[in-house]
């Protein structure tokens, strides 16, 4: 299929923010007569990243316009494609999240409301991790990762008296 019978697919499909968000992206990256391989297709679209990347530059229409997000333009896009959310993309983009939060970046934090609240979302966010069936199916690849993770957040509790 061409990208704009996809488009056109989408359009007829989809929700109205997200037949124009990968009408946004896919101007990018392709011709309107381009054949596009399904595979392909429905590798990148399952791509977490390529939302964030592609987007970026539209996230204001996506927010303010259609009170909608890049994560609910995914969620649309793999349960019409009917591509399980809970894969490789997403949980790599989750712990690369928090591998960014640094004891010392949470440490540095001056409010302890904003300290306090972020260690709580780190915590619900390492919970997350640790129920998704990916994470459990690839324990060897991410878990050496996630125990990292975990003695960060259990320094910066240490640090705060958090328990």
């Amino acid at each position: 299929m061409t990208k704009l019978e996809f488009l056109e697919d989408i359009k007829n499909n989809c929700s109205e923010i997200l037949y124009i968000s990968i009408k946004h992206m896919y101007d990018k990256l392709h011709k309107d007569d381009e054949m596009l391989d399904e595979e392909q297709n429905k590798e990148f679209l399952s791509n977490y990243k390529n939302y964030h990347l592609y987007l970026n530059d539209f996230a204001g229409t996506i927010y303010s316009r259609y009170a909608s997000s890049v994560d609910s333009l995914y969620i649309e896009m793999c349960e019409y494609l009917d591509i399980e959310i809970d894969n490789k993309y997403t949980l790599e983009h989750t712990i690369m999240k928090l591998e960014k939060q640094t004891p010392s970046l949470l440490l540095g934090l001056t409010d302890q409301d904003i300290q306090h609240q972020t260690v709580v979302h780190f915590d619900e966010r390492l919970d997350a991790i640790e129920n998704s069936t990916h994470y459990n199916n690839n324990l060897e690849e991410f878990q050496p990762r996630v125990d990292k993770l975990k003695q960060n957040i259990s320094l910066v509790k240490n640090a705060l008296q958090i328990t």
